[in-house]
């Protein structure tokens, strides 16, 4: 009867065990944070010497982060090697502002690097400072040839900074595990149709870029399957091309081990 009872126990001991064991997997899965959207709002018209308001826009899942670690822009003019770092004021309805002027006009970069909840966001996003002569009036015919100068550039430049990208991927991207990656492209309230659409993806500790073509699903929208080789943070850089439209952009990704 002892060695009944005593095997019982030791039974009993052994399921409690393997059930407590399998606990911390169950946890780590559900620990796992979303993915971070950060979204950069400027001015659509920005002039040079006119402070200005740069937000970043943070959400997580479907909540909108009034705590994120560290929110700071990087902000430096196309063609030049001096960044300057900028730390945000955190508005507590979560999104996180700096008050800007530009000294000079041109094409300028401003990339969000943004650290919540374990989570790290760094969107890009280019604007055009307007100026450049000042200190005297201009005649009419002065003003239009400027103004067919400005488009021509625009029109020839490598960047489109009109174009707009709204990206969507599962919220959890698991390594070695087919995802579908897709991006609606839009210029002003057009939808950009029958473009070339190519998105570039590489790991942050990788040199080795792979280039996945978009498929048209629906006018504007492009989506492309793709399977992350690894854990860890990927860089997604959307490429559209279509006559003399060619613009990019870049999001992160957070894939986590399968």
């Amino acid at each position: 009867m002892k060695k009944i009872l005593f095997f019982f126990i030791a039974v009993m001991l052994l399921l409690t065990a393997c059930s407590a064991g399998s606990e911390p997997k169950e946890n780590a899965i559900e620990d796992v944070p979303e993915l971070l959207e950060v979204s950069i709002i400027t001015p659509e018209k920005i002039e040079m010497n006119i402070e200005i308001i740069i937000k970043a826009e943070v959400i997580q899942g479907k909540e909108k982060v009034t705590n994120a670690d560290e929110v700071k822009f990087e902000i430096w003019k196309s063609g030049q090697d001096d960044h300057e770092m900028l730390p945000a004021h955190n508005e507590n309805n979560g999104t996180y502002s700096i008050k800007k002027s530009f000294s000079e006009g041109g094409n300028y970069f401003i990339v969000a690097h943004t650290t919540a909840n374990r989570m790290h966001s760094m969107p890009k996003k280019e604007v055009i400072v307007e100026g450049g002569e000042s200190g005297h009036s201009h005649t009419a015919d002065e003003v239009n040839d400027k103004e067919d100068q400005q488009s021509d550039h625009e029109h020839s430049d490598h960047h489109n900074s009109e174009v707009s990208f709204d990206f969507h991927a599962p919220s959890t991207i698991k390594s070695n595990r087919q995802v579908e990656l897709s991006v609606k492209v839009a210029q002003g309230d057009q939808s950009i149709s029958a473009a070339n659409v190519r998105f570039e993806i590489w790991h942050e500790d990788d040199t080795k870029h792979e280039f996945i073509e978009g498929k048209e699903t629906s006018p504007g929208t492009y989506s492309a399957d793709y399977t992350f080789p690894a854990n860890g943070h990927f860089i997604v850089k959307i490429h559209v091309e279509k006559g003399n439209i060619h613009d990019h952009t870049e999001k992160s990704i957070e894939v986590v081990l399968e």
